[in-house]
């Protein structure tokens, strides 16, 4: 079999060489390529100057946008003769174009010039009086999955444009296929070309780089603008990209994509971001796993700020009435070592709920603690100040202080263990999630629970830390009270959803 290498569309029109009967080896007794010039984006062509060695000649040979190949021609090839192309004609031809766009595919028109002996390179004054050949239309079905993530894409608030350089009726019914939000109206239609963008003020050009969502014919400059205008009405900007004259674009951007398989090396170097398979829906599971990124990290930060500011609150409380310390330094530490990082590891790993695809962006200067949190994180570390020094105040009047401060810690540890549990979603509850979606949380929630009975029970550890005993009914009377904080969780959960609703 074959593979492409590079754009596919040179290697469709390769193919559909071959299938003609013409092919390099075939071609190389009969021509010799003189100059090669690389697709145009101005001119929306490419071109190649070949001498042919029977006839002893030079002849140009043009291969770029039907329009454009069109309006610079003044002959036709028929039957292997060169006639006059008349207007009649090339609205008969521009017919077959339109019928060929209307059904999705690329189309691409093909003409040659002979050329004098003295001209060794292409110029752009050759492009008149070509002598027109046809056209091929070119399939290139989008892939499946690319509907399905441009509708995610549309319910998670990401606004996704069409620019492209094929034809405007190519465009649109592309689109079409893809279920692209198109809005006709009598203000703007469904789609504008990069010529009709070059004709609005710089207003109409704002809106319509607001309200249209197709574009076609564009050039690099008008790509370019194009970024730069919706930047500047407080959209960010992900480009995609795969050529030379992509790279402006890609690199005025907020994020460059381009292509890992057909991009060039300039557009890759231009990028923020490189596809590896060339599918726009690696960007929005992309997009969906840095949702989940962000959320994990901020309910870390939510869960480590809760528990170190409980912390705090408790030992400041507790000098403040003329309590002695309820927590030791050592023990603090081994709070914040052992059960601070183990939880925040499983918080990290949590993964993605349903419903998060579908939330809206977050504006990029929002901080990691909002007004919104705050709430939670104050019930649940005030719950653990209370519930701390009501433990450490209960076993220092009716046991020691060596009692109290093991109890205080086996309050705080536990309270802890219970909150991430809170933390894993802070709109829904812990079973509506699943209780074991997150085994890695669980894992580590057991682990730090074992390590909390080894350094209480164990006598070495036991001394170390200036623990004592605790009967196993008082450790369950303590593990009840400290399960109370994600019972008071699931209940804040409940009421805050209730009036969202």
């Amino acid at each position: 079999g074959y593979k492409v290498i590079g754009d596919p569309t040179e290697a469709a029109i390769v193919v559909a060489a071959q299938k003609a009967g013409l092919n390099e080896e075939s071609l190389a007794s009969k021509e010799k390529k003189i100059d090669d010039m690389a697709f145009n984006t101005k001119l929306r062509l490419r071109s190649s100057i070949s001498y042919i060695i029977k006839e002893k000649k030079k002849q140009l040979y043009v291969v770029g946008a039907p329009e454009v190949i069109l309006k610079n021609s003044s002959k036709l090839l028929k039957l292997k003769t060169e006639k006059k192309l008349t207007n009649l004609e090339k609205s008969l031809i521009l017919k077959q174009i339109n019928s060929l766009t209307l059904k999705a595919m690329r189309v691409i028109a093909f003409a040659y010039k002979e050329i004098p002996d003295n001209i060794e390179s292409v110029e752009e004054n050759l492009f008149n009086d070509l002598t027109y050949v046809g056209v091929v239309g070119i399939t290139d079905p989008p892939r499946p999955e690319a509907k399905d993530s441009i509708e995610k894409a549309r319910k998670s608030g990401i606004r996704v444009i069409m620019a492209t350089g094929d034809h405007k009726n190519t465009a649109i019914a592309i689109a079409r296929d893809l279920g692209f939000a198109m809005k006709e109206s009598k203000e703007y239609p469904v789609a504008y070309t990069g010529e009709e963008l070059e004709a609005l003020s710089s207003t109409d050009f704002e809106r319509a780089a607001k309200n249209v969502n197709i574009f076609a014919r564009l050039n690099p400059h008008m790509k370019l603008k194009l970024a730069e205008t919706l930047q500047k009405n407080g959209s960010i900007v992900a480009m995609t990209g795969d050529g030379v004259n992509d790279a402006p674009a890609l690199k005025k951007a907020d994020i460059g994509i381009s292509m890992g398989i057909i991009g060039t090396d300039v557009a890759r170097e231009s990028s923020d971001i490189i596809l590896a398979d060339d599918n726009f829906a690696s960007i929005i599971n992309a997009i969906e796993e840095g949702r989940i990124v962000l959320k994990n990290t901020r309910n870390t930060s939510y869960f480590l700020v809760t528990t170190n500011f409980a912390e705090a609150i408790t030992i400041i409380s507790t000098m403040a009435i003329g309590f002695p310390l309820p927590l030791l330094p050592t023990q603090i530490l081994w709070l914040n070592l052992v059960t601070d990082t183990g939880s925040a590891l499983g918080l990290a790993l949590e993964p993605g709920h349903d419903g998060l695809a579908e939330e809206q962006p977050k504006n990029p200067k929002e901080e990691i603690l909002t007004k919104e949190v705050i709430p939670l994180t104050l019930l649940m570390s005030l719950t653990m100040v209370f519930l701390t020094i009501f433990a450490f105040a209960f076993f220092f009047y009716y046991g020691s202080l060596e009692k109290a401060r093991t109890a205080s810690f086996i309050i705080m540890s536990t309270t802890q263990l219970f909150n991430a549990l809170n933390m894993r979603d802070l709109k829904k509850s812990l079973f509506s999630i699943g209780f074991y979606s997150n085994k890695n949380l669980i894992k580590f929630l057991a682990i730090s629970f074992v390590l909390i009975l080894l350094v209480i029970y164990i006598p070495f550890t036991q001394s170390l830390f200036s623990f004592t005993y605790i009967t196993p009914s008082e450790l369950l009377i303590l593990l009840f009270l400290s399960s109370s904080i994600l019972w008071l969780g699931e209940g804040y959960k409940k009421i805050k959803n209730r009036k969202h609703k």
